[in-house]
């Protein structure tokens, strides 16, 4: 199939060259939108995804204090880079995300398009709630295909989806056992599970092999990577080559998205939803005290010696989280580090501040 790398360059071709073949594509914007049930209906979910050369061309529908992820989205989607999609679906979540999701609806005539809102907590009667968007999301996809919602058909594609979670998870627990796997082809793979169809992303991640461990001539520190669109794969890299092992993520696309199991002795709907609304919690959806709770546990369980948060500017839910996080982490005698983004990927000022870190780091490493 290719790599990580040529099979994200080419991710809109072969979703392209899915519809050719009869195959619906539906863009999300946010990993809480049930896959799943899409692809029961025999839908391409795609991620929206990339980089706009051109992100000025937001600004004639977007403010310009929007995060620059939400920015460039609208940027590419002004450009014609999606005019292909069948529909669009979101799950409520951030605001800015969810007035490009308005906006794209509005402005580019979609054959389809739903938001699904889910409750923020999973009680019983959250449950229920989540059930019901579901089945709402069932109704119109079953009007909108022309072909009738099989719960067998569901089960075989929760089977597919836990089975490539799997894979994943198998390679984070690679990773903080050891295994040279560069922390940017976990992001890669992370995302090609977004990207490609759930077939092909399996028999490509079953593929993977780790390369040939290397000499490593300074003391690799443990890092826990927190922030909601990490994407510059020069920073991530970055970090490991200063000495930094990034053995796990607090991220959008990344580990919050693999814990837990989807119940097969029930109703297969009420187990998505369930399933769903159990997640580890994403600034944008939860309390202070569960985000608190889920970034300590995911340090203890990965060992992770400190903290690198990447916020992207304006991004006010991670932002917002961010100052009683670092609290958290100086009361735990943590050390963090925290920059903000504005779609530059690495500068001058990112490398100083990464040098410094792990210069500080170290000599705390050999006192």
């Amino acid at each position: 199939m290719g790599d990580s790398t040529d099979l994200i360059r080419r991710h809109l071709e072969i979703a392209q060259d899915e519809q050719q073949r009869g195959r619906p594509v539906m863009g999300t914007l946010c990993s809480h939108v049930p896959v799943e049930i899409l692809h029961a209906f025999d839908i391409l979910p795609l991620r929206l995804w990339g980089q706009a050369t051109e992100i000025g061309r937001a600004d004639v529908l977007l403010q310009t204090y929007i995060c620059p992820p939400v920015r460039h989205l609208m940027a590419l989607g002004l450009s014609g880079r999606y005019d292909f999609l069948d529909g669009l679906i979101h799950t409520y979540c951030c605001d800015a995300t969810c007035g490009l999701f308005n906006i794209w609806r509005r402005n580019r005539k979609l054959q389809f398009s739903r938001m699904v809102s889910l409750p923020y907590q999973a009680t019983t009667e959250a449950v229920d709630y989540a059930a019901a968007e579901f089945r709402g999301l069932v109704e119109a996809l079953a009007a909108f295909t022309g072909e009738p919602f099989s719960e067998k058909a569901l089960t075989r594609s929760i089977r597919l989806y836990e089975e490539a979670r799997g894979l994943l998870r198998d390679l984070y627990r690679l990773k903080q056992e050891g295994a040279p796997i560069p922390y940017s082809e976990i992001y890669r793979q992370n995302l090609l599970f977004q990207l490609l169809p759930i077939e092909s992303f399996i028999a490509h991640c079953r593929e993977y092999r780790p390369p040939a461990a290397a000499a490593v001539s300074i003391k690799q520190i443990r890092i826990l990577l927190s922030g909601s669109v990490v994407a510059d794969e020069e920073i991530l890299e970055r970090i490991e080559a200063l000495g930094g092992e990034i053995v796990a993520d607090d991220t959008c696309i990344g580990l919050r998205l693999l814990p837990g199991r989807i119940a097969e002795n029930e109703d297969p709907l009420r187990a998505l939803a369930a399933f769903y609304l159990e997640r580890p919690p994403c600034a944008s959806r939860a309390d202070l005290p569960s985000r608190r709770r889920y970034l300590l546990s995911t340090i203890a369980s990965a060992g992770a010696e400190a903290v690198i948060f990447i916020h992207q500017k304006f991004c006010d839910p991670h932002l917002s989280d961010h100052p009683l996080l670092k609290t958290t982490l100086e009361e735990q005698g943590i050390p963090q580090l925290q920059f903000e983004l504005e779609g530059e990927g690495m500068t001058g000022q990112v490398q100083t501040r990464l040098e410094g870190f792990f210069e500080m780091l170290e000599g705390r490493a050999w006192s």
